[in-house]
């Protein structure tokens, strides 16, 4: 049986133990976050969505999609299901008829107002064992990774 530190188990490359742990944690946290969601019926993707468009107004599915940072084709699913909800709604662009709008109605933007703050406490719990410096620090290193793009 290898052991793990074997090499070929537990690779000795560049920042590997690092990466390892962002996803375990990330694993953790989401998990988490998740759990409260639930109690209302959605998910951590859904309900960015909502989140994105009480914040921001109405955009288009392109729009949404670059700013999720997921493809089109997934906002679509994420559209439909909040759209039977009735927590979301598609209308044509004045502008340009080829394109949807999303929006969010006011019974989405209830739920964000009532989900928003249990969240914030959620993450303000799972980000307790850093210190504020500890807390800055993460957030530069986490922001140079997604800038210099790998």
């Amino acid at each position: 049986m290898a052991h793990r530190k074997d090499p070929e188990v537990y690779p000795a490359i560049h920042g590997f133990p690092a990466w390892l742990q962002l996803i375990r944690a990330y694993n953790y946290m989401e998990t988490r976050i998740s759990v409260d969601l639930r109690a209302d019926k959605l998910t951590l993707p859904r309900f960015h969505v909502l989140a994105a468009l009480a914040k921001h107004g109405p955009m288009s599915q392109q729009t949404l999609a670059g700013h999720l940072q997921v493809t089109k084709g997934n906002v679509v699913g994420l559209i439909d299901g909040l759209s039977e909800r009735a927590l979301v709604e598609r209308t044509r662009s004045e502008t340009d008829g080829r394109v949807n709008l999303i929006r969010v109605t006011r019974a989405g933007e209830r739920l964000v107002a009532r989900v928003l703050p249990r969240q914030m406490k959620v993450i303000e719990k799972l980000m307790k064992p850093l210190s504020t410096a500890d807390a800055a620090a993460l957030e530069k290193l986490l922001t140079r990774l997604r800038a210099d793009g790998g």
